[in-house]
């Protein structure tokens, strides 16, 4: 039972329609070496299972570095009853009960909500079926032979097990060892266990060698912990104290991604905007991309789908039920205690429910990571349109699909003083021969102006292309102002990208 931030990036998809030759302005080979390196540790809870395949659907965007099946506090697939967790970890953080009084605590569990084995590689394979069509829309994505190498088991055990070294923590161990001078970005979307285990590694292998100090240097100038886990090992193995200087960093949503627990619920006082509901139902998720699509969005899990999830107890098999009660997994001892009470959220079947995606924040879709564009509605179905294009790839030839806008913004940073004006200007060309349709506007909430709520401010357009903006005469100095230019192009699966001037008052 995870509070995670339920992503809903769900998508419109119909049949291909055949277009005008795509034109010499798609995407060009990039150096992936030169893109975020990124690395994703997962306990593969239902919204982790979607939030991988989410993943490598967007794969071109950023350097995968690794795929490392963990443990967490919500699910470890035990050592076939050899040990309790109690055994194994005192200090666990399970929040289980009795499980239907399965046992008399969650120190008695021998497994607790064990992941199917198999899902990995039979993802794998779908990826492997996706990638001939999405490979040749874009040539960023990874060959399936290289994310098969990646792909690794870590310590799934037990919750904050890291007694031994896996293949998983090994391999950790390797990357944050090689010779890529770029950050290392290890998201923890479940424990942290296999991290740990493999800077345990490093520091028994290198701790009081003449090699130290440089090891030492190596791994706090390279590592980002991305998110805590869901274990207490890292307190408990002490590897701040091992590596004074680790650093954190480099996990998040997306500030353009709508999320929360019960946002698609029919009946949830946390309902999204009726604006964003559209996207979370069917029938245009089962349009979009549950069927006749690629595989790998055909296996993205919806409410009541009809599709038991391995290894969950029934309250918590949302592929199977139409609800999400945690005060009842409460009553049954799934959960704690403190959730008795919680209220009950009802679904429609094929309603969107959980997704875990943390490399969101990654895709460029042109808006700024300097920038405050979190909550916005808007964006957020954006990203919900790409998606639905992106779904087209798996099944359609380059000339078949639509791909986004080009946008140059020019110079996108100003300083100006309160009351001068501006002069604005960009460009755009679509890859396949589409109408582009700009829209010049002021994103208030992304303002520093009045603290962010800067409604009311305007860009004057002269041209398509060509805008003016006028500070005003009461904004002081420090004030970070914005205008976007918004490019969307005329197709049945629109995709659109962005520029975003600031301008910095002096």
């Amino acid at each position: 039972m995870k509070h995670y931030l339920a992503l809903f990036i769900l998508l419109a998809l119909a049949a291909c329609t055949p277009k005008a030759a795509v034109s010499e302005y798609l995407a060009e080979p990039v150096d992936k070496s030169q893109q975020t390196r990124v690395l994703i540790t997962t306990d593969l809870e239902v919204d982790d299972m979607n939030g991988l395949i989410l993943s490598l659907m967007y794969a071109d965007q950023y350097d995968i570095a690794g795929i490392v099946w963990t443990a967490g506090m919500y699910h470890f697939n035990g050592d076939g009853g050899l040990h309790t967790l109690g055994q194994i970890t005192p200090n666990f953080r399970c929040n289980a009960q009795h499980c239907e009084h399965r046992v008399k605590t969650a120190a008695d569990l021998t497994e607790y909500r064990p992941v199917d084995p198999t899902w990995l590689p039979r993802i794998l394979d779908c990826y492997e079926a996706d990638y001939a069509l999405m490979s040749k829309n874009n040539p960023n994505y990874p060959t399936p032979e290289y994310i098969r190498s990646i792909t690794k088991v870590g310590n799934i055990e037990f919750e904050g097990d890291y007694r031994f070294e896996t293949e998983g923590s090994n391999f950790i161990m390797q990357l944050i060892l090689d010779n890529d001078p770029r950050p290392l970005i290890i998201q923890h979307w479940g424990g942290i266990n296999t991290t740990v285990r493999a800077l345990y590694s490093i520091y028994e292998r290198y701790h009081g060698t003449p090699e130290w100090d440089r090891i030492l240097k190596k791994v706090t100038d390279k590592v980002r912990i991305g998110g805590s886990g869901e274990d207490n090992c890292r307190a408990d193995s002490k590897i701040d104290q091992m590596f004074p200087g680790l650093q954190n960093g480099g996990y998040g949503l997306g500030g353009f991604f709508s999320y929360g627990t019960f946002f698609s619920a029919s009946d949830s006082p946390r309902r999204a905007a009726e604006e964003l509901q559209p996207y979370m139902h069917a029938p245009w998720n089962l349009e979009a991309y549950k069927r006749n699509h690629g595989k790998l969005p055909e296996q993205i899990w919806l409410m009541a789908e009809g599709r038991a999830v391995y290894g969950e107890p029934l309250i918590y098999n949302y592929g199977l039920i139409d609800y999400m009660d945690w005060g009842l997994s409460a009553e049954l001892g799934w959960g704690p205690e403190s959730l008795k009470g919680y209220p009950r959220a009802n679904y429609e079947p094929y309603s969107w429910a959980f997704c875990q995606f943390g490399c969101a924040g990654f895709i460029d879709i042109g808006l700024r990571s300097d920038v405050n564009n979190r909550g916005n509605n808007h964006y957020t179905i954006v990203m919900w349109e790409e998606l639905a294009a992106r779904a087209d790839w798996a099944i359609c030839e380059p000339e078949d699909c639509n791909h986004a806008p080009i946008v140059d913004g020019g110079q996108l940073d100003f300083t100006a003083a309160p009351g001068q004006t501006v002069e604005l200007s960009g460009s755009a060309k679509d890859p396949d021969g589409d109408r582009l349709a700009a829209q010049w506007y002021v994103p208030a909430a992304s303002c520093t102006y009045k603290q962010g709520k800067a409604e009311g401010l305007s860009v004057s357009v002269s041209k398509t292309w060509n805008a003016a903006f006028t500070v005003p005469a009461d904004a002081e100095k420090g004030d970070r102002l914005v205008v976007n230019l918004e490019v969307r192009d005329d197709a049945e699966r629109p995709m659109t990208r962005f520029a975003q001037y600031v301008i910095t008052v002096e």
